[in-house]
């Protein structure tokens, strides 16, 4: 063990210069006459008592162990080598430290570690100590083994906040006597870290003035500047202030990327200090820290901060982490990625369309430029299901949030399917979310429109078969025969009952009757692959219901019957009935296909909603039918429409209708002894049920149809996402091969995974007629490189254009609204700050000059977000205009998820109630402010143009002095000042 400590490992070097460089140090070893470790060594009687009078504060007790023989200069190695005049510096005792000098203790004697009296007392905040030290002639920047001097000591002193005067005036003692703020230890830190690590404000300002003052944003060894270390000793927000009045840089990173405000937000959940994390982030906004700056590892402040959202555990933790999210929104930061995406739909969906506003990139704030273009950030709605099971697993407590299973599929429709999953399906309007459904709706349309005449085949098969072939005559007989010998009348040697179709249509027959199996032989196949892929889901959807009832009723039909003679094929009366049920369940599957079409899928959504509330309503009051079906049958059992209990409900809902054919079945077929009472038990039906439950229906339907057209738009895209998620899970299927199925999905996929996940558009883009030309035969007939060689040969120097991507116009102007906003909401609050940053000096604040001229805002729309937000005002060089958000993130009305100011353009938003759309209200505290700047200002201007004037009045008598001439405007008596009326309302 002694070998290994004596030696030196150079990696660098290979196995034989090692082995070299091993016998050498044993050698040296050797001659050293190294040992090897000693068993514990007990402490000096006389030391331990020294020490005990030291602690009792007995400068006798000292003075005795002195005169009993304990040398001054003892060094204790069972103590670290300390000396008596260490640990009486150590514990701050003036009068023994006076007594062991006196005595001729050696005031520079280090213990093991290197520290001298003078660093013991400096980290106590020993004023009179360290000045008797220094008195004594204590070198003041003597360096420990760790390369701190006594000067760090005193700055990362832990001492209660009642004490901080003390370490403060140690500070000033040192640097008084030569003490240097810009030496670095160990860790490259300056006694500036380690004050602001220990959250001393005084003892900042102390540090950075003076000769030789400490540089504000140097960085350790970690690359930590002294503002991340305050931020990480949480100890004193004004700490943090105090540094950021004093220039630091806001926004430097650290060894991992990390910011001051990355650190205020990401705190370690067992580590987090609510009340300061709060705080200090708001303060760290209000300065300008930029939100969207990444770590290394890719995660912005936002990202952070939604971590701690997987762990509501501890108290109160929820309501600082929806601050903490509400001020990183509200200063622009954005959605980064598919984690955290997930972590605001679950717990703040309510600022999720704000967040994803900032994912829209515009790069000129010019609507009409030709060089506008934008860039659609889709990272927010693309999913790792790795990533996710990573952070799941790195959680530092036991997480109370588990993975969806909609984020579990590697699928781009992850994202998509949980927010349908989770019961937000207003966020579908986003225009982020639409265009990106817009886009996979182009990439799955071909397979779609594949399914949809496929299908389209296999009905109209079904119905021509239907309608072609010739049912059995009723009270004839009829036997199977063989499907191929019944479809070609061909005798079978298998059997010796044929038949065959005769007729003009027989050939028609036989094609669709080979149509038809060949149909529903694929359309089993497809049943099987969707029922093994998800047996579960399968029978919770009706379209798949459908399909099976098909699958099981079509092949009933092809095996066709006989006539007696076995001459003709024909329909039996049980195929008729599957027959008519077949053709009706296949059209109406074939239009809800029809329903999935962008222009379609709104009349099917009603049409599906008014069915669906209809049946609701007659499940509740059948009984009141069911009761008078009853009475009738019991009155009027001879009639044939009321001869069984069945056919009297079926009569009594078609009376409902209106048919009630009253003459013929309540006058001449009533018996005489009841007819009084079937007529009063008529009218009483008449008015319950075909006035009262009537109407009712029209009025459902009717008030059903208004509230299908203020949400058609989220239902159409909520069954766009379930039709591609189908068709998107059919191509994962294990029965399709891996090379197809790799095939398959990357012809349907967005994104590249190993590309950006950004698109750009430019809107103002026109092509010539080359390029639409070159452009189209492109998409409808591939070969790039063809046409490029074909056009560059035909017109000169033609450069083929790059596709944009088909976004309708609508959706690409709202696009544009919000990108602009943020836009220029960006640019005014860089323009506030850099005005307010003009000319400071670094000790005073940053705040608004008033002699600043302060530029108008860019629109009364684009301001705030919320007016209860005082947190984020004007001062510490921010903006005074502020977007901010309502706070209720817990709403269940789905409307209300939406309401944003963005979108109060968009089409999808004009149809919301009056009561439901966004309200742009202004920060009133703010806009007073801005208003009385700008009043200043014109008084100012005004003030300088009246003394212009009264000079030209005085220029005549240029012997005389004119007062105005040597005071400013505001001190001349004569004149009153100029207070506009807004002023005077202010005042």
């Amino acid at each position: 063990m002694a070998i290994l400590l004596c030696t030196r490992r150079d990696t660098r070097t290979n196995i034989p210069s090692y082995i070299g460089n091993l016998i050498h140090s044993m050698k040296s070893l050797l001659r050293k006459k190294c040992t090897p470790l000693q068993h514990r060594i007990n402490p000096d009687t006389r030391f331990q008592m020294l020490l005990r009078a030291v602690q009792a504060r007995s400068v006798r007790g000292v003075g005795g162990q002195l005169a009993a023989g304990l040398p001054v200069n003892h060094r204790d190695p069972a103590l670290g080598n300390k000396t008596p005049l260490i640990c009486a510096a150590e514990y701050g005792f003036t009068e023994a430290v006076i007594k062991l000098l006196d005595a001729g203790a050696n005031v520079s004697l280090a213990d093991a570690t290197g520290a001298t009296p003078l660093h013991m007392a400096a980290g106590g905040g020993h004023v009179s100590t360290v000045t008797h030290l220094l008195d004594y002639g204590a070198h003041v920047n003597h360096l420990d083994a760790h390369k701190s001097t006594p000067l760090h000591y005193a700055a990362r002193a832990d001492l209660q906040e009642s004490d901080c005067g003390k370490v403060v005036k140690v500070v000033e003692v040192l640097v008084a006597a030569g003490s240097r703020c810009n030496l670095k230890d160990g860790e490259g830190r300056l006694p500036l870290h380690n004050a602001a690590m220990a959250g001393t404000a005084a003892l900042l300002r102390v540090l950075t003035t003076g000769k030789n003052k400490a540089t504000i944003n140097l960085q350790d060894n970690e690359g930590h500047t002294p503002l991340h270390c305050a931020v990480i000793g949480a100890r004193s927000l004004l700490a943090v202030e105090e540094l950021l009045k004093l220039g630091v840089n806001i926004d430097t990173r650290d060894t991992h990327g990390n910011t001051a405000l990355h650190l205020a937000s990401g705190r370690h959940i067992n580590h987090v200090d609510e009340e300061f994390d709060g705080n200090c982030l708001e303060l760290l906004l209000r300065h300008g820290a930029s939100v969207a700056v990444h770590t290394e590892d890719g995660n912005n402040a936002l990202s952070l901060a939604l971590r701690r959202t997987m762990w509501w555990g501890r108290p109160g933790s929820r309501d600082h982490i929806l601050h903490a999210v509400h001020q990183l929104v509200a200063k622009g930061s954005k959605i980064q990625d598919g984690f955290a995406m997930w972590r605001m739909v679950e717990s703040f969906p309510s600022l999720v369309p704000a967040a994803l506003n900032r994912s829209f990139i515009a790069n000129t704030s010019s609507r009409d430029s030709p060089h506008l273009h934008l860039d659609l950030d889709f990272s927010p709605l693309l999913v790792s299901s790795k990533r996710l099971q990573m952070f799941h697993r790195q959680s530092p407590l036991l997480p109370q949030s588990e993975l969806p299973p909609p984020l579990l599929q590697d699928s781009e429709l992850a994202m998509l399917q949980y927010i349908l999953w989770e019961g937000r399906k207003q966020l579908l309007l986003h225009p982020l979310c639409h265009s990106f459904l817009h886009l996979k709706w182009l990439k799955v349309r071909k397979y779609f429109l594949a399914n949809v005449m496929f299908y389209l085949l296999f009905v109209l098969s079904l119905t021509g078969f239907l309608l072609f072939s010739e049912n059995c005559p009723v009270g004839t007989p009829t036997t199977e025969s063989s499907v191929n010998a019944s479809t070609n009348g061909i005798q079978s040697d298998n059997s010796t009952s044929t038949c065959m179709w005769v007729g003009a249509q027989s050939n028609m027959v036989r094609l669709t009757w080979w149509c038809l199996v060949t149909f529903n032989v694929l359309l089993d196949i497809r049943e099987v692959v969707q029922f093994l892929q998800n047996p579960l889901i399968y029978f919770f959807n009706l379209g798949n219901l459908l399909d099976a009832t098909l699958v099981f009723c079509v092949p009933q039909l092809l095996v066709v019957s006989g006539s007696e003679g076995n001459v003709n094929c024909c329909l039996a009366a049980w195929q008729q009935q599957v027959g008519a049920v077949c053709v009706i369940l296949g059209w109406v599957r074939f239009m809800l296909f029809m329903g999935q079409f962008p222009s379609c899928g709104v009349y099917i959504v009603m049409f599906s909603t008014v069915a669906r509330n209809v049946l609701k309503f007659l499940a509740m009051y059948v009984f009141v039918l069911i009761a008078f079906a009853l009475a009738f049958y019991v009155l009027l059992r001879g009639l044939p429409a009321f001869h069984s209990v069945l056919i009297s409900l079926i009569s009594s809902l078609v009376m409902m209708t209106g048919e009630l054919n009253y003459e013929e079945t309540f006058l001449s077929g009533s018996p005489d002894y009841s007819l009084g009472l079937t007529l009063v038990l008529l009218v009483v039906f008449i008015v319950l049920v075909y006035i009262i439950l009537s109407n009712l229906l029209v009025g459902l339907a009717v008030s059903d149809m208004q509230a299908i057209r203020q949400r058609s738009e989220v239902l159409r895209l909520t069954r766009h996402v379930g039709m591609m998620a189908q068709i998107e899970a059919l191509f994962r299927s294990p029965l399709v091969p891996g090379q197809l199925q790799h095939i398959l999905l990357h012809s349907i996929a967005i994104i590249d995974k190993n590309k950006s996940p950004y698109i750009t558009i430019n809107p103002n883009h026109s092509n010539g007629l080359a390029d639409s030309l070159f452009l189209l035969m492109v998409s409808t007939l591939g070969g790039r490189r063809v046409f490029v060689k074909l056009f560059e040969a035909v017109v000169s120097g033609f450069i083929p254009p790059e596709p944009q991507p088909a976004i309708p116009r609508k959706m690409v102007a709202c696009i544009v609204d919000v990108a602009l906003r943020e836009h220029e909401m960006d640019k005014w609050e860089k323009r506030l700050q850099s005005r307010a940053m003009q000319g400071l000096p670094s000790s005073q604040p940053r705040s608004i000059l008033h002699t600043t001229q302060i530029p108008p805002p860019p629109s009364p729309t684009l301001l705030t977000r919320c007016p209860s937000l005082p947190r984020i005002m004007a001062g510490g060089g921010r903006a005074s205009w502020v977007r901010s958000f309502l706070l209720d993130t817990d709403w269940e009305d789905e409307a209300s998820d939406m309401i944003h100011s963005n979108l109060h353009n968009c089409q999808s938003y004009n149809s919301y109630p009056s009561h439901l759309r966004p309200v742009i209200q202004q920060d009133p505290s703010a806009r007073l402010e801005e208003m009385r700047i700008q009043i200043v200002n014109l008084q100012a201007t005004m003030g300088t143009l009246l003394h212009t004037i009264q000079q030209q009045h005085t220029h005549p008598y240029m012997g005389h002095t004119s007062s105005t001439q040597s005071q400013p405007f505001s001190s001349v008596p004569e004149q009153t000042p100029l207070l506009l009326p807004t002023q005077q309302h202010l005042v």
